[in-house]
């Protein structure tokens, strides 16, 4: 007895070099690719990705020493060889076929160019995500990460990738003005919906939370000073990612010693909208420091959304229309701690509650099973 032939799956290869396990929009590709029929290999630092079925290749990363030294010394391509190349698993993936390939960033386009298109038989889409050019702030990235950075880009109009992706409109037009490329398809950083309530709000003790990566160029430091001017009824919790380079500076801040702010360990991916859950105010406040502060929609605003909490944000122009609209917080007027104070000593427990309401209405149309079919759709699958 004769049956039909079995069709083989379709394949994609999904690449990244951050930490795929504490990446949200990576999870989201490789789950809205997994769930539109192809077996999906990832390309990352690792660790593996329970959601993707097929291969797992790793990327070594170099020592922080060994990566001070090739910043200082070494020209970019040159840098690139050492840092990138030599550690990537190049003949591993000599044969592999994909239908469709989806590179994350910037980090790795040279060696994209050269390797990709022999394993590519479909669309090749390059997510930039956020903005890389003039993202930061201090001296030391002004003088070594800077200028790698904008050699990097120069990559990114390969005819290799045949679309381009982003999180935000005002980076999709500022990549499109800058690069001279068409104009990258917009999919924003949802997470995926939770079954949730908001939680009572405790007139006495409103907690406010900031999660993510400890990043002082994204106003960390402006919420520990804000803590120090808050009414005695509000705290500060921190549920951030960083080493301890990133993290020592901010444990000694005088919120933390007082006690009006506290650090707690953070979760999965998967896990954050509900360890959220338990709190009252998100702060999303991202000083216009550059661009990518400027034009920042990133996931921790969906996530806070499914966490069902109220959001407190100042005027960056992607999330006020959302905030605004929907009823789901308040937009701070000035980017000094005192701003951020004065603005959340205002409040009252009722209009906080109001807001964790408005998240929970809100919390569908703000989540994956919306932007997945965008997604698919934007890269051909």
């Amino acid at each position: 007895m004769s049956g039909q032939p079995i069709q083989p799956s379709k394949r994609a290869l999904v690449i990244c070099y951050s930490p795929i396990a504490s990446d949200g929009r990576v999870t989201n590709q490789i789950r809205w690719l997994e769930g539109a029929g192809y077996t999906v290999d990832v390309l990352s630092r690792g660790p593996e990705h329970p959601n993707a079925s097929g291969k797992q290749f790793h990327i070594g990363y170099p020592s922080f020493v060994t990566r001070v030294a090739m910043h200082l010394f070494l020209t970019h391509r040159a840098r690139f060889r050492r840092l990138i190349s030599k550690h990537m698993p190049t003949a591993q993936l000599h044969g592999e076929q994909y239908d469709l390939v989806i590179v994350n960033d910037h980090h790795l386009l040279p060696w994209v160019i050269d390797v990709v298109p022999a394993l590519a038989h479909g669309p090749v889409v390059l997510d930039l995500h956020e903005v890389y050019s003039g993202n930061g702030t201090s001296l030391s990235y002004r003088m070594l990460i800077a200028p790698y950075d904008d050699w990097l880009l120069t990559f990114l109009t390969d005819p290799v990738f045949t679309k381009h992706l982003t999180v935000a409109e005002g980076i999709a037009n500022l990549y499109r003005d800058e690069f001279e490329i068409t104009r990258p398809g917009v999919i924003r950083n949802v997470a995926p919906y939770e079954e949730l309530e908001p939680s009572t709000v405790d007139p006495d003790h409103i907690v406010l939370v900031h999660h993510g990566y400890a990043a002082v160029e994204r106003g960390i430091d402006i919420m520990l000073d804000a803590a120090m001017l808050l009414e005695p009824r509000f705290s500060l919790v921190l549920m951030v990612l960083g080493d301890e380079t990133s993290l020592a500076p901010l444990r000694r801040h005088p919120a933390v010693a007082a006690g009006r702010a506290r650090f707690r360990d953070p979760v999965g991916v998967t896990e954050v909208a509900k360890a959220l859950n338990e709190y009252d105010l998100e702060l999303i406040f991202f000083p216009p420091r550059f661009a990518n502060n400027v034009y920042a929609l990133p996931n921790k605003f969906f996530e806070a959304v499914q966490g069902r909490l109220g959001v407190v944000i100042g005027e960056s122009p992607e999330i006020v229309g959302f905030v605004r609209d929907l009823g789901l917080g308040i937009v701070v007027d000035g980017w000094e701690a005192s701003d951020l104070a004065s603005a959340l000593n205002s409040l009252t427990a009722d209009q906080i509650s109001a807001m964790k309401q408005a998240s929970g209405r809100a919390a569908v149309e703000l989540s994956t099973r919306g932007e997945g079919p965008r997604f698919l759709a934007e890269v051909g699958a």
